[in-house]
């Protein structure tokens, strides 16, 4: 089966910056971001239109089994996407858990996941998700998350590493770098 369709994969805890990092990457080079389906609430200054998510409620789940993918349960919601949405996608927002089950439910699809893993110091991790208003949330995503994250870390599936240490800015020139790198890798793969 040959490769028709790369998508990267942008996995990161909760309140990395990936999000931010991911769609000022993605405006900037005219890329796709998939905007999986969640049974969560909307966030304190979140819309629909600037949200990774596309808002569903829990009895709206079993209108999507059949075409579901990277199903993840969090603390009281889900979230999910469809194999539709990651072939229309060039950008996929999501965590180890959610990625392991992409691998397993996209192998039959023309299709090569690239993972761009995005950290952050603790004390900005915090720091973020106090400025979303989200701080008790958060610490339950951390605890909960946190054996999946260092299984993750230590695994062979990591392509690349962004550290969002210093500024938006500088994380978003890295990515575009990496994904620059990988475009131009895939269109020579095309051409030989």
């Amino acid at each position: 089966m040959s490769i028709i369709h790369k998508l990267f994969c942008v996995i990161g805890r909760t309140a990395v910056g990936k999000s931010t990092i991911t769609h000022e990457v993605a405006k900037k080079m005219g890329l796709r971001v998939l905007k999986s389906y969640t049974t969560r609430a909307m966030r304190q200054n979140e819309t629909e239109e600037k949200s990774d998510h596309t808002f569903i409620s829990p009895d709206d789940v079993e209108h999507y089994r059949d075409d579901m993918v990277a199903y993840t349960d969090r603390v009281g919601y889900c979230s999910f996407m469809t194999k539709q949405q990651i072939m229309e996608s060039d950008l996929c927002i999501i965590n180890p858990s959610g990625f392991y089950e992409l691998k397993l439910k996209t192998k039959d699809l023309p299709i090569e996941m690239v993972t761009i893993y995005i950290t952050v110091p603790y004390s900005v991790n915090m720091a973020n998700a106090k400025s979303r208003g989200n701080v008790e949330e958060w610490k339950q995503n951390y605890e909960k998350e946190n054996e999946e994250f260092s299984d993750f870390e230590k695994s062979n599936m990591i392509y690349y590493r962004i550290l969002n240490d210093t500024s938006i800015d500088h994380a978003v020139a890295k990515m575009t770098r990496i994904l620059e790198k990988e475009m131009k890798q895939a269109k020579c793969e095309k051409l030989a």
